[in-house]
């Protein structure tokens, strides 16, 4: 699959959000080689997926309170967006719960990666001029 850089245009240009975004991006990273070593191992992948689950939860709120600090206009539609993802990203969590194989495991790998930076690229970066030199 490979893994994800971090590049110029990711950045939010708000610490706390490009910090959180590079810890998702290291959480897909260790997904991604856990899913490329030569033996799967379930319990692996599903140690990994519990913190890039917990940490997608932190971040998303995180997110949210500097949105919500600078009045972002579009702050219900991203908010939206997030709880999809998140819905998305449940389902796919519990079929691999209940089915623990390789398949399932890349199926919610490629959700997930594809879903975070096309979000990053594509919305985040929308809040760089409300968030720039914003601290939370």
């Amino acid at each position: 699959m490979g893994a994800i850089t971090w590049r110029r245009q990711l950045s939010v240009g708000q610490p706390a959000i490009d910090d959180d975004h590079k810890h998702l991006i290291e959480y897909l990273n260790e997904l991604d080689a856990a899913l490329a070593a030569p033996r799967f191992q379930p319990v692996r992948v599903a140690k990994i997926l519990i913190k890039l689950l917990e940490y997608t939860k932190e971040h998303f709120a995180r997110e949210e309170r500097i949105m919500q600090i600078v009045h972002y206009p579009k702050f219900d539609e991203h908010v939206a967006m997030h709880r999809a993802a998140v819905q998305k990203v449940s389902e796919l969590s519990n079929q691999f719960s209940n089915e623990p194989t390789h398949e399932n495991a890349e199926k919610l790998y490629k959700f997930t990666a594809d879903w975070l930076v096309r979000h990053i690229i594509l919305t985040d970066t929308q809040l760089t001029p409300y968030v720039r030199g914003v601290w939370a």
